[in-house]
């Protein structure tokens, strides 16, 4: 039987039923919301270091273990090939996953996975690779994006794979999507979105987050409102939706900028995320219907899962907290990391806990965290890993078929689930089968307005499939009024000038509605249409709804070229308006050329502490130590010693000209039995290199660590003063050098 926490009681008191001794004991770890119990379906020692997982049609779980994420607490050997991507069965039905298969391995730190099109999209950096599943073992391999993830810091690179309903596939933290479609992978710029970890809702709006914010959302869907190329839009995409960033641990943890002022509240919690991860739109069929459309988010710098509810009110979402003083899921044990919630096809909520004590990455790692790290000897914990089923206690936990034996019709009425998981896979298996013989069958349910969410997963199914028709289309009703706000993306995503005369009846109802989403949406789709009839249709919303910020927004997306226009023929009252406030921007942005428009970068974006972190590995570390305190008789530390806490002028010359002769740190003398060589006449090593290194440093080595920046001139003049020095400085000579010490705030 698994160990399973029922919590019928009031939150803290609980009890649980018993448990084979090799499953974790989570009788006194976890306190969850009254109602709700929890329990480990996958632990060690299948598992370690799992970031994220996928499950699929057998209900197996696919999980990608990122192995050589901060092995230590020096970030040593993320270079080395022990990745995997495996999956992980419940071979004897008890509701365990016992058995594991590894699918990839000899992987370089995986991040995300999608199951699509009979195979596996998988990221590892820099690559974004498709692959095909056969007989639970690779197969053709298929290069998708060679630029997927290029450089960055491991926290700040690309992750998430979300397959959404308008059939584009997108990821945290990129500038662009993906698709299958006639026989060819796709890539379109997108905005980019959040940090790590994304999730949708119903209407395919996207919601991310950052490691400070717990929730963003976007208002609209991807890619509507990027068609005027002088206006990126501040009204409908990026808002954050919860100011607040209170959170409640059960006990005080560690954070890795703890030493600044209000971080901790008098009993030594951390008030505010700091690390906040992969939110998650509830979207499953377990919990009770009030829970469907609200939103979790992870808090591993304390060792939690928060839920919000969301409210929506003219196009404008809000995340505001469930509860005060406490949270859905937390745990008194510092290593329960989660980094991952997933719908499952039970309908029950995912937790996938990396299960480790560091989290912080070296190179953004104070040295006040990682003494503490030290201190408290959690630098020597195993790095383990686990998943979590989170269930409603008193709802049954559904039986599932075994949806691989489905027939591609059998799969066709499971677009009108209540399940998401079930709804977006049919969609899925439904678009990548295109059988023809099933279309009649999904535009039935296109059609019944008895289940809006099953029209809408049928709409975008048949466009998946190239078989939704403008007159099909036109002929949608529905008693929900998001439904028609799918018909009126979808009448823009097929329309052309062909068939203009066909969809434009869409857009003329939308006109007469009262329904604000339909308003918004008439607003951005407009772009596209060329009828005479468009211009009646812009001075409507204009005449009505100019003092809106979300529908003034998406209009300014279908006036490229006409601002000008429009503005000067606003009345005096609308001149204060946001529309003309969004089109005197855009004017601007035109004057100077200052282009928006989505573009997918292909440049580095490596940070400056990241950057130095690799630096110093590659020339530092051999004599200085990974962790900066030095090997006896070869170099001196440099951890918290004078140099590093002192001027950074004092630094870059030694850096350039190099140290020899007897050096003093934290009152001991140290004689080296090597000198130090500069490094000024290495073309390799520049001036902004030198300053990566100083950034790590000043972070990560003095005892009081900063936000470092510096002017490449600084060390640029340093390097012209010091030219013609061909010896090495003297600790005596090196003091004596006049440095003008500066603020390093």
């Amino acid at each position: 039987m698994s160990k399973l926490i029922a919590f019928l009681l009031p939150i803290g008191l609980f009890f649980s039923a018993c448990a084979p001794s090799n499953e974790p004991d989570l009788t006194s770890e976890f306190t969850l919301e009254k109602g709700f119990q929890i329990e480990a379906v996958a632990a060690e020692p299948l598992l370690n270091s799992v970031v994220e997982i996928e499950f699929d049609e057998q209900g197996r779980i696919w999980t990608v273990e990122m192995t050589g994420y901060m092995r230590d607490i020096d970030g040593s050997g993320e270079d080395i090939p022990d990745g995997k991507i495996s999956i992980l069965e419940d071979s004897n039905g008890d509701g365990q996953m016992d058995k594991k298969t590894v699918f990839l391995d000899k992987l370089v730190l995986p991040r995300a996975i999608e199951l699509v099109n009979e195979g596996l999209l998988y990221a590892e950096p820099p690559n974004l690779w498709w692959v095909s599943i056969e007989n639970n073992q690779p197969g053709e391999r298929v290069l998708v994006d060679s630029l997927y993830s290029i450089g960055g810091n491991i926290e700040h690179a690309p992750n998430g794979l979300l397959y959404n309903i308008d059939n584009w596939i997108y990821s945290a933290k990129s500038d662009r999507r993906y698709q299958y479609r006639d026989g060819k992978w796709q890539i379109e710029a997108s905005a980019s979105k959040g940090q790590w970890g994304i999730t949708n809702d119903d209407q395919g709006r996207l919601f991310y987050n950052d490691n400070s914010n717990p929730i963003y959302g976007d208002f609209v869907q991807p890619n509507q409102v990027n068609a005027n190329p002088y206006f990126a839009s501040k009204k409908l995409e990026r808002h954050n939706l919860s100011p607040s960033r209170r959170f409640y641990p059960i006990h005080a943890t560690l954070i890795n900028r703890g030493y600044g002022e209000g971080q901790y509240d008098e009993e030594g919690k951390v008030k505010e995320f700091t690390s906040a991860c992969s939110p998650l739109i509830y979207r499953g069929d377990q919990f009770r219907a009030d829970f469907y459309n609200q939103a979790f988010v992870c808090g591993p710098e304390a060792n939690l899962v928060k839920r919000f509810k969301l409210e929506e009110e003219k196009g404008i979402i809000q995340a505001k907290p469930t509860s005060e003083g406490s949270e859905f899921l937390v745990s008194n044990d510092e290593t329960f990391r989660p980094v991952n919630l997933n719908n499952g096809p039970d309908g029950a909520l995912y937790v996938v806990d990396m299960r480790r004590a560091i989290i912080q990455h070296r190179a953004f790692m104070t040295s006040y965290l990682k003494e503490l790290i030290i201190e408290r000897g959690m630098d020597t914990l195993p790095l383990l890993g686990r998943i979590y089923r989170v269930t409603e206690s008193s709802n049954q936990v559904t039986q599932l078929p075994d949806f691989s034996k489905l027939s591609t019709a059998d799969w066709v009425p499971l677009l009108q689930s209540k399940n998401a998981w079930q709804r977006i896979n049919a969609q899925k298996k439904l678009v990548f089968a295109n059988d023809k013989n099933v279309v009649q069958a999904i535009r039935t349910i296109a059609t019944n307005e008895e289940n809006p969410l099953g029209q809408i997963a049928a709409l975008w199914t048949l466009e998946g499939m190239n078989e939704l028709s403008p007159n099909f289309l036109k002929s949608i009703s529905s008693k929900d009024a998001s439904v028609f706000s799918q018909v009126m993306l979808l009448a823009k995503t097929l329309l052309t000038e062909k068939n203009e005369a066909q969809l434009l009846p869409i857009f003329v109802k939308a006109a007469a509605s009262t329904t604000h989403a339909h308003q918004l949406h008439l607003a951005h789709s407009l772009v596209k249409v060329n009828s005479p009839k468009k211009g009646e249709l812009i001075n409507n919303l204009v005449a009505n709804y100019a003092e809106d910020p979300l529908i003034a927004d998406a209009l300014v997306n279908s006036l490229a070229g006409q601002e000008k226009a429009v503005l000067q023929k606003m009345n005096t009252d609308q001149q204060e308006s946001f529309l003309a406030e969004s089109l005197a921007a855009t004017l601007s942005n035109q004057a100077k050329d200052d282009r928006k428009e989505l573009v997918m970068s292909s440049h580095d974006r490596t940070d400056n502490r990241t950057r130095g972190f690799l630096l110093y590995n590659t020339y530092c570390g051999t004599c200085h130590g990974m962790d900066g305190k030095g090997i006896e008789n070869l170099a001196p530390p440099l951890y918290q010693s004078e140099y590093v806490d002192g001027p950074p002028e004092r630094l870059i010359l030694v850096m350039l000209n190099g140290l020899q002769g007897p050096i003093t740190v934290h009152g001991e003398k140290y004689e080296a039995a090597a000198v130090m060589p500069g490094i000024k006449n290495n073309p390799d090593i520049t001036d902004e290199k030198i300053l990566n290194i100083l950034a790590y440093l000043k972070n990560g080595f003095t005892s009081q660590p900063i936000w470092f920046r510096m002017d490449k001139e600084v060390v640029s003049n340093l390097r012209a003063q010091t030219a013609d020095r061909e010896e090495m400085f003297t600790e005596e000579e090196l003091m004596a050098w006049p440095l003008e010490e500066k603020s390093e705030d």
